[in-house]
C-alpha cells in the first residue's frame, strides 16, 4: 500500500505535469515526458533523490534537448536505431529547473505536512513560465546552432564537434576540433577527439 507521501507524488505527476504536457503532444513513460519535433526532441524528467523514503520524497526537474544527429554521431551508437523515447542522459544539452529559473539547484520536498495542491501549482508555473519558453529558444537546428555559439551549456566537451560535423558546419567543426586538441591534456580524451577528427576528416 502506498504512503500518503507517495500518493501525493503521484498526484503531482498527474496534475502538475501530465495534464499540462499531454495536450501539447508530450508522451509519458514513468516519470519522463518527451516531445519529438521535426528536428529536435524535448525531454522533461522528474528525478527522485536517492536519499528519499516512502514518507519523505525529494525531487527535481531535469530537461534535455535531444538531437538525433548528435546521438547518431556518437561512436558507441554506430548502426543503432535512434530511440523513439530517448532519456535525458541521451541528450546533447541538459539543464535543471534551477538553472532555467536562474536560481540555485532546486529540489522539492513532499511529506505528510506538504500541501500537494501548492506543489502542483508550482510545477505548472515551472512548465508554463520557464520550461516551455526555454524549449522555444532551441526547437530547431538553426536555433540550436545559435545557442551553441552564445551560451555556456552543460554538455559533453565533444558535443559541439559532433553536432557541427553532423549538421555540415565544417568550419565550425574544424575550429572546435583544434580548440579541443589545444585545450585538453588528458591522453584518452585527446585520443577520442582525434578519432572523431578522422571520422569527420577534420585532421586535414
Amino acid at each position: 500500500m502506498k504512503t500518503n507521501t507517495q500518493i501525493k507524488f503521484d498526484k503531482i505527476i498527474k496534475f502538475g505535469f501530465h495534464e499540462v504536457l499531454k495536450p501539447i503532444g508530450f508522451k509519458k513513460k514513468a516519470n519522463n515526458f518527451y516531445l519529438q519535433l521535426e528536428e529536435v526532441g524535448q525531454i522533461i524528467n522528474i528525478q527522485k533523490s536517492t536519499f528519499g523514503t516512502k514518507e519523505e520524497i525529494r525531487f527535481t526537474i531535469n530537461t534535455g534537448i535531444f538531437v538525433p544527429e548528435y546521438w547518431r554521431g556518437l561512436a558507441y551508437n554506430h548502426n543503432k536505431e535512434i530511440p523513439s523515447f530517448p532519456t535525458e542522459i541521451d541528450c546533447l544539452i541538459r539543464k535543471r529547473i534551477g538553472r532555467i529559473r536562474y536560481e540555485c539547484d532546486t529540489w522539492y520536498d513532499i511529506n505528510e505536512n506538504v500541501d500537494a495542491n501548492e506543489l502542483i501549482q508550482e510545477m505548472k508555473t515551472n512548465i508554463i513560465d520557464f520550461i516551455l519558453p526555454y524549449f522555444k529558444t532551441i526547437d530547431t537546428h538553426k536555433k540550436l546552432l545559435k545557442i551553441l555559439e552564445t551560451e555556456s551549456l552543460f554538455m559533453t566537451p565533444i558535443g559541439k564537434l559532433i553536432v557541427y560535423a553532423e549538421l555540415n558546419q565544417t568550419e565550425k567543426a574544424k575550429k572546435e576540433y583544434t580548440e579541443l586538441l589545444n585545450e585538453r591534456t588528458h591522453f584518452e580524451f585527446l585520443k577520442k577527439v582525434k578519432e572523431y577528427g578522422r571520422k569527420y576528416k577534420l585532421d586535414k
